[in-house]
């Protein structure tokens, strides 16, 4: 399994941003200098990020601010969920071009909250998913009034800190860290006595380790390493015809009681059950987890979406 830690996101001429729609199987940890905004319009997805994991429901949206590292899960429901993705110099102040913003956009925290209703994001969310699929003139400028809409929103109703580019060592370092963690993570979980090596190689203790992951990603030391195993394990599940007992080993469970038991926790479902019933996965596994959908739904669901503005039902 490769690392996937960098997304290079690849925006149109007419503006840095991008938006579309898709239901999501999972994505590996991974970080971009996009801000991405999720609106979840069906079912509901896992949001591994700092400060906490958070799991959001049809009609929740949060934002993931520049640099964030986070990993996606689809739940036992089946999902479909709308991303923006908007270039750091749509959001760059205007005087000065060494601060760079950290929002607090997110419809299940209960520690901060916009000074709007969250039905106002989730109804321009939507409005740019759908503007964001037209080609032709009137859908250009009627994108990028509603992305600089949403933007000025940002900084008028939602909680946000002022980072220095020069002030802001520690937190690069601490991304710088954060990579090298969950790099080595991936390139070994099938071999665990090797933390002693990537303690060794950082220069810090296996509690800090511990610590330093349950405060940035929500996930223990051990947690992180069974995702992986989770997550190495379903390609070839679904791809190849060996045995069970075997994959377990391949992928670094002690037993395959034990593979059964984490995979059950993880997925909702039996690596038995998985194989014969389970999310069917893109041939390429090498995919960030992108599932098939609907268009026609997808639409559906963004004009649902706005209309609830009105009905103050988000």
């Amino acid at each position: 399994m490769k690392p996937y830690i960098f997304e290079a996101i690849e925006h149109g001429k007419k503006y840095p941003a991008k938006a579309f729609v898709t239901s999501i199987e999972h994505s590996s940890f991974h970080w971009h200098y996009e801000y991405e905004i999720i609106l979840v319009l069906k079912g509901s997805i896992l949001v591994n990020a700092s400060p906490k994991p958070t799991t959001l429901e049809a009609g929740d949206i949060i934002l993931l601010n520049s640099k964030a590292i986070h990993e996606l899960q689809r739940t036992q429901a089946e999902n479909l969920c709308l991303f923006i993705q908007i270039g750091q110099s749509l959001i760059r102040d205007f005087s000065d071009g060494n601060k760079t913003y950290y929002f607090h956009l997110n419809s299940q925290s209960v520690d901060l909250f916009p000074k709007q209703n969250y039905c106002e994001f989730v109804s321009l969310a939507a409005k740019i998913g759908l503007e964001f699929q037209k080609n032709d003139i009137a859908g250009y400028y009627r994108t990028k009034s509603l992305l600089f809409a949403f933007i000025a929103d940002l900084f008028e109703f939602v909680p946000y800190e002022i980072h220095q580019k020069a002030a802001a060592t520690k937190e690069k370092e601490n991304q710088v860290l954060l990579m090298q963690i969950i790099e080595f993570i991936q390139e070994n979980f099938n071999q665990e006595t090797k933390l002693n090596q990537l303690y060794k190689a950082l220069g810090i203790g296996e509690k800090t380790v511990y610590r330093f992951l349950k405060c940035n990603v929500g996930l223990t030391t051990k947690e992180l390493i069974d995702n992986c195993r989770i997550e190495a394990s379903k390609p070839l599940l679904k791809f190849s015809e060996k045995p069970i007992c075997c994959i377990a080993g391949e992928c670094g469970f002690g037993s395959e009681n034990t593979f059964y038991r984490v995979f059950k926790k993880e997925v909702g479902v039996t690596p038995n059950e998985y194989r014969q019933n389970g999310t069917m996965l893109d041939k390429n596994p090498e995919v960030k987890g992108y599932l098939s959908f609907s268009q026609k739904e997808a639409v559906n669901l963004l004009n649902k979406h706005i209309e609830r503005r009105n009905t103050h039902e988000v």
